[in-house]
Formats: C-alpha cells, sequence, structure tokens
C-alpha cells in the first residue's frame, strides 16, 4: 500500500485548511472538513467543457466535434454498464447526486450525511468509464433536445446566449452549452469515446471533498487505491479566435417587456494567475457604475425605466473574458444608449468614488461570509486544479484592492474592448 499525504494550507482570512495531494494517477484532491456540518460533498470537475469542443491532440492533430459534446457526454456517463442509472445508486445510498457542465468544466458531485467511502466508489465509477449503445446515444438525443427547446422558449436564456454569440461570433461560444439542434443530431459514439478518452483523466480532473469528513480517513482510503500509473494530458486546447462583433441585434418573443443586454468582450489576455482577482475588480467596477446602490440606478427606478432585474454576469479566464448586463426595460433603446456611453466613459463616472467602493466591497464581504455557510457554493465554486488565488483568498484580495486597482481593471477591458446589445421585443 502506497500511502498518501496532504499538504496543509491554512487560510486566515476564512480561518480554514485545506488538504491537498495529487495522487500517482495524475488526479488533485483536496479536503476541506467542517465538522460543524453533518453532510459532506463531494465534486469531481473535468477540465472540460463547451468551449473545448475543437482541440488539437498530441496523436491525431486537429479535432472537431459537434457542440454540445461536454453536456452530452455528461448526460451520458450515468449511464451504467447494466443500463442503470447510477443516480439509482446514489439514492440507494441515501445521497443526491447531480452535474453540471459549464463553458470550461464539467462537474459531477453528491451530498451525503452517511457511506462517504461507497459514494466516492460510485464517484470513481461514474467517471472512470463509459457504457452506451447506438440506441442509448439516440435516446439520449430525444432527451437533450427537449431540453435545448425547454431554453429556447426562456426569454433570460436566449437573451444571454444571444449575446454572447454576438460577441463571439464563429466560435463554441455562439452555441448554447447543450449545443444546437443541428450538432446534437450529429453527435455518434465515436465522439463521445473520443472526448473521453482524450480528457477524462485523472490528470486532467481533481476531486474536492467538504464537510464533515476526517482527512485521516480519507487519506487511508487513496492509500489503499493507488494503483493506477500516470497518464499523460496529451491535448491541447484551441485559442478562441476574436472575429468582429455584431454591434446591435434583437428578436420577438412572448414577453410583457423588453428585455436588455448590454454587453462587452475584452480582447486582451488574461493570465490564468490573475483571472480570479480580475473577476472580483470587474465586478466591483460594474456594480459601482449600475447596482443598486449606484445614482445611476436609484435615477432609472425611480422613473419607472429600470427595475430589480438588473443582473451582472461576469466571465474571467484566460481563453475569453466578458461582462453582460441584462434587464427588463421598457426603454431599451434608450436605456443601451445610456449603458454603453457610461461604460467608455467609466474613468469619468460620478459613482466610481472611494466612498461608493468601500459601501460595495462591504456589501461584497457580507455576501461571501454568507454564502462560505454552504457545503453547495464551496464545492462549486473551489477547484483544486485552479493555478492562481481561489474563494479563499477572497476577503483578502477584496481589502487589498484600491480603487486605482478598479479603474486599471476597467481600462483593461473597456479601452480596446467591444460593446454589443441585444433587446427581445414583445412578439
Amino acid at each position: 500500500m502506497t500511502k498518501v499525504a496532504f499538504e496543509e494550507k491554512y487560510y486566515p482570512a476564512v480561518k480554514e485548511t485545506v488538504y491537498k495531494t495529487q495522487l500517482s494517477n495524475g488526479l488533485t484532491v483536496s479536503l476541506l472538513p467542517k465538522q460543524d456540518f453533518n453532510e459532506v460533498y463531494g465534486i469531481v470537475t473535468v477540465q472540460f467543457g463547451s468551449v473545448d469542443a475543437n482541440y488539437t491532440s498530441l496523436e491525431k492533430g486537429l479535432r472537431h466535434h459537434p457542440a454540445g459534446i461536454a453536456h452530452f457526454l455528461e448526460h451520458k456517463l450515468f449511464e451504467r454498464e447494466n443500463s442503470e442509472d447510477i443516480m439509482a445508486a446514489f439514492t440507494r445510498l441515501g445521497a443526491d447526486s447531480n452535474a453540471f457542465t459549464s463553458f470550461t468544466k464539467t462537474s459531477y458531485l453528491f451530498s451525503t450525511i452517511d457511506h462517504l467511502l461507497e459514494n466516492l466508489d460510485l464517484l470513481d465509477e461514474l467517471v472512470g468509464d463509459v457504457h452506451f449503445t447506438e440506441e442509448s446515444v439516440l435516446r439520449e438525443q430525444n432527451i437533450i433536445q427537449q431540453e435545448r427547446e425547454m431554453y429556447q422558449d426562456d426569454p433570460d436564456s436566449r437573451l444571454f446566449f444571444a449575446t454572447l454569440a454576438n460577441l463571439y461570433p464563429d466560435t463554441p461560444l455562439a452555441t448554447d452549452i447543450v449545443g444546437s439542434e443541428k450538432s446534437i443530431s450529429e453527435i455518434r459514439i465515436s465522439n463521445l469515446k473520443e472526448n473521453f478518452t482524450d480528457f477524462y483523466k485523472p490528470v486532467n480532473m481533481s476531486l474536492f471533498l467538504v464537510g464533515n469528513i476526517d482527512a485521516k480517513v480519507v487519506e487511508e482510503y487513496f492509500s489503499k487505491k493507488e494503483k493506477k500509473t500516470l497518464e499523460q494530458f496529451t491535448v491541447t486546447k484551441e485559442k478562441l479566435p476574436l472575429q468582429p462583433v455584431k454591434q446591435t441585434d434583437s428578436l420577438r418573443m412572448e414577453v410583457s417587456s423588453p428585455k436588455l443586454a448590454v454587453a462587452i468582450r475584452g480582447n486582451g489576455q488574461i493570465t490564468e494567475a490573475e483571472s480570479y482577482r480580475h473577476n472580483i475588480l470587474l465586478k466591483l467596477l460594474f456594480t459601482m457604475m449600475f447596482g443598486w446602490t449606484s445614482d445611476r440606478f436609484q435615477r432609472l427606478y425611480e422613473t419607472g425605466k429600470l427595475d430589480a432585474s438588473l443582473s451582472l454576469e461576469v466571465e474571467v479566464n484566460s481563453r475569453f473574458h466578458f461582462v453582460i448586463l441584462t434587464m427588463d426595460t421598457k426603454e431599451p433603446v434608450s436605456l443601451s444608449h445610456q449603458f454603453r456611453k457610461a461604460i467608455r466613459q467609466f474613468s469619468n463616472d460620478a459613482d466610481i468614488t472611494e466612498e461608493h467602493l468601500d459601501l460595495v466591497k462591504s456589501e461584497m464581504f457580507g455576501e461571501f461570509f454568507s454564502s462560505m455557510n454552504s457545503l453547495e457554493f464551496i464545492a462549486t465554486q473551489y477547484d483544486p486544479m485552479d493555478r492562481g488565488e481561489t474563494i479563499f483568498d477572497f476577503p483578502k484580495i477584496l481589502q487589498e484592492i484600491t480603487l486605482e486597482d478598479v479603474l486599471e481593471a476597467g481600462h483593461r477591458l473597456i479601452d480596446n474592448g467591444d460593446l454589443v446589445d441585444f433587446t427581445i421585443f414583445p412578439a
């Protein structure tokens, strides 16, 4: 038996100790014991998402797969060799299980108050092999097409992904995470097996356990399982080409009021190490300008031009970064003009002050520490494979940020960024 040893890292800002190791097969494992909880969350994350439909393999060269392949594979991995849904096996152990696919990752998780090691075995089985037939793939195509149609009928989902498509035309981001009607119908067993073989390698995956766990028990569990040798990751992920954006666009749906999105694409390079901090900086900037504490929001709200539906989405990683503001408004053309002008002239914005920054930072502190009472939040927001700062660094980062830092981040995004807007009008 090869003994597995975890390294400890203490985060004083959140008063938490994270235990981390890499197994001989390459899998990164992290633990966060929290004895004041009864529950445990376990989550395996694969560095493989919707933007990875095209990639270069060391052995096979450039590979192209239908959009939605990562999400489709997420669905099919729940099928066991005997055609049983592995979710039923989790249920028999008293655990809840789920999975989700994002732009860059696929995650599989369970929550339980008992049978931790048995659930870990199931999670290992879930991501360790594939069992599906031509018939089951065809059946899944129908299920995912129905899921896609559900998203197509959701005005907020349509608004977000249509805006994203105009920010990143002719890239995987231009298609919904689930894929298009055409791409879903084109997915075959060969696509699924090739993507599983190329991406579902332990060295490209991580496991994170948080909650009522005994680190020594987990250490012993992995010490007994240490058998596999390291399999190298031989994939190079493709950079997203930056085509000219479609600056304005619209469609009509059954909505009671127009819906507007104003978005900006960053065209500069953000390193992986600075991604988490940069995300926080942009959230601070756009919250100061457009959040409910801003004078701008209060004026628009009081005059009935804007309501509480205003939301902010910030996505930052080394391959792409963007900001999208979405809202319901009866004056989408006027508001789009106002928002776009404010973004371009952000450095002179009256809402960007030291006092307002302190207020927004205080709110973000409160929201963060409230969220840290949720094991699900911690499990889904922390990735052991992140090479830069993480959620456990959040209080320290937020405390150190100055107004100059926020303005600098704004210049990096906005000075050479591309703005778009998208409107959904009532049919």
